[in-house]
């Protein structure tokens, strides 16, 4: 049997030791995260009970919902209608941020490389065709990025897109990292014509806004109905919630994108301007939801991530709606489905929402304030 003399022993022991106190304070910090009510929920969520209530918001739903769910640190993951294509609308704008961010980790590209915008390149919504509805700014791919995910902007997303290199691109890396569900096939200016019953073909270079408002506005009630049963069935630019949510999971474990630019994705789409009454509507007013929304007259989407409350991680939502009739009501199973999904993960009753009259009311301006001058 070997001996070991003493100065042998002293050194592995200061080997382990400071490796042992490591593994107890570790063990200290995960014990007090489970003893917190929230971090128990997480960890130990009842989804079957979570499934049966998502299932009846959903039926009591108007229209075609979809919503996959994963918990980021356990691996827990719940699916709806999971497996069923939806148009993402804007939701798209989010796998053309990844492939951008992505060049230029690869050196393909540099944040700071100015793109300028000409009369062809301005998109009905939002910012941009507000400001220059003719064009003529030059912005950066930062700033282009920042417009896209947290205004949703049109102009700059077909701009961003023409850069990397066109819809056939970013749908190159989205299968070779394995999401064979996401579909990018269009710029956003062809979907919009499309989508509204626009028929005439039109060159890109002939994109300007007051052309696109011209034949949208001479398309008849009923090529606009027939135009958009068409959108809600076509595979182009549509999703899986599914698949949408394994692609969120990716990206806030760092799978997707090198640091820093998965977390720059992280914390523009944390700022989102877009959605208020979807995924964020019931849910504590300091939660943190980094999102991107899709919406059109026909279909309202919203797909992100939510930081839980006291240690309990990161709950990923992906939920797609499709002719459920009026927005409102859109909104409303995405609210409720996400207020569901929060309640089951950290345990927390949350406020019930309130009556329509009263956000009806809340949204009326004051009698005393009038329009302000031109």
């Amino acid at each position: 049997m070997a001996r070991f003399g003493s100065a042998t022993v002293a050194m592995v022991s200061r080997l382990l030791y400071p490796m042992l106190m490591w593994r107890l304070i570790g063990l200290a910090v995960l014990l007090t995260m489970l003893s917190s009510p929230a971090a128990a929920a997480a960890a130990t969520p009842d989804l079957a009970a979570l499934n049966a209530r998502l299932e009846q918001i959903i039926r009591t739903s108007s229209g075609d919902v979809g919503v996959a769910l994963a918990h980021v640190e356990s691996g827990a993951r719940l699916s709806i209608h999971g497996d069923q294509r939806f148009p993402m609308a804007s939701v798209y704008k989010l796998p053309i941020a990844i492939e951008a961010l992505a060049q230029v980790a690869e050196g393909k590209l540099e944040l700071s490389r100015a793109v300028t915008l000409g009369p062809n390149d301005i998109r009905a919504c939002c910012t941009l065709s507000r400001r220059y509805p003719r064009g003529g700014v030059t912005l950066t791919l930062s700033d282009l990025i920042e417009l896209m995910m947290i205004e949703s902007d049109n102009s700059a997303v077909d701009a961003v897109l023409k850069l990397v290199g066109g819809p056939a691109v970013v749908e190159r890396r989205l299968r070779a990292q394995g999401f064979n569900d996401i579909n990018v096939n269009r710029y956003d200016a062809q979907i919009s014509l499309e989508m509204c019953g626009v028929r005439e073909a039109v060159a890109e270079s002939d994109w300007t806004l007051q052309l696109q408002r011209r034949l949208i506005s001479a398309v008849t009630p009923a090529d606009l109905r027939d135009a958009r049963a068409r959108y809600t069935s076509d595979p182009r630019d549509t999703s899986t919630p599914d698949d949408m949510a394994a692609l969120l999971v990716r990206l806030q474990r760092g799978d997707l994108l090198p640091w820093p630019y998965g977390e720059q994705l992280i914390e523009r789409m944390s700022h989102a301007k877009t959605g208020p009454r979807r995924l964020k509507a019931r849910l504590p007013p300091d939660t943190i939801v980094a999102h991107k929304t899709g919406t059109t007259d026909v279909v309202i989407n919203d797909v992100g991530v939510i930081t839980l409350p006291e240690g309990g991680g990161h709950l990923v939502l992906a939920v797609f709606v499709k002719n459920g009739g009026p927005r409102g009501a859109m909104q409303h199973a995405i609210a409720e489905l996400a207020a569901a999904s929060y309640e089951s993960f950290t345990g927390t009753r949350l406020a019930p929402p309130p009556p329509p009259k009263a956000i009806k009311a809340a949204r009326k301006k004051p009698a005393h304030k009038s329009k302000p001058g031109k």
